[in-house]
């Protein structure tokens, strides 16, 4: 399911840097969650350039569907990066590259608990 008209509330451009010389600039969306009359929600999202919009992620409350959405995108990209393609900013001069430390920080993701108990 996808709402015709997403709004989207947070958005963040790259530039693909693909192995053949090609350039792709790709725009990571995520929309507003919203209330379906089943009392469901969902939240859109999109990374424009890669892939055609992401289904509307439901969750059980607006929270839910909004942290799904934005992993979703977060995945998308996280993926690109594993494969060794490389991403950078569009708007910059020096092609700073991206690794998954500057994507976990865009998203807010974090070692888990686990994690920094170990170091």
């Amino acid at each position: 399911m996808r709402t015709p008209e997403p709004v989207f509330i947070a958005i963040e451009e790259f530039l693909w840097l693909k192995a053949d010389g090609s350039e792709v600039k790709l725009t990571a969306k995520i929309g507003a969650p919203y209330k379906t009359e089943g009392g469901i929600y969902r939240c859109p999202s999109e990374l424009e350039g890669l892939d055609k919009r992401n289904p509307d992620f439901a969750g059980t409350s607006s929270m839910q569907a909004l942290c799904l959405a934005t992993y979703a995108v977060f995945a998308q990209l996280a993926h690109l990066l594993e494969k060794g393609e490389r991403l950078v900013y569009v708007n910059d001069p020096e092609r700073s590259a991206w690794d998954l430390e500057s994507l976990n920080a865009t998203f807010g993701r974090t070692r888990t608990h686990a994690e920094q108990s170990k170091s």
